[in-house]
């Protein structure tokens, strides 16, 4: 599995929960342990950027939505790390 950080994270955890996902798929679908799951998804609902129903179930809120949007505009989301491993190789 490849290094993420958080930022790349977060964004995996918000897309995969546009439609709404219980908390074992989005485990599965993102990769993360129990304990990242409990982190990642406890600071979300903290921050309203995630919000969960009566049957567990997480979907990303609207300014969850707003958050994804926003980071399609940074250019920083757009760099691509592949580019810098063939540059090593050069």
């Amino acid at each position: 599995m490849v290094n993420r950080d958080r930022h790349e994270i977060t964004i995996e955890i918000l897309k995969n929960t546009v439609s709404g996902k219980k908390k074992t798929e989005i485990i599965r679908d993102v990769g993360l342990s129990y304990l990242q799951s409990k982190q990642y998804l406890g600071e979300l609902l903290r921050k309203n950027l995630l919000k969960t129903d009566e049957k567990h179930i997480f979907k990303t809120t609207e300014k969850g939505l707003e958050f994804l949007e926003k980071c399609k505009e940074c250019p920083l989301f757009k760099w691509d790390k592949g580019k810098d491993k063939n540059r090593l190789n050069d």
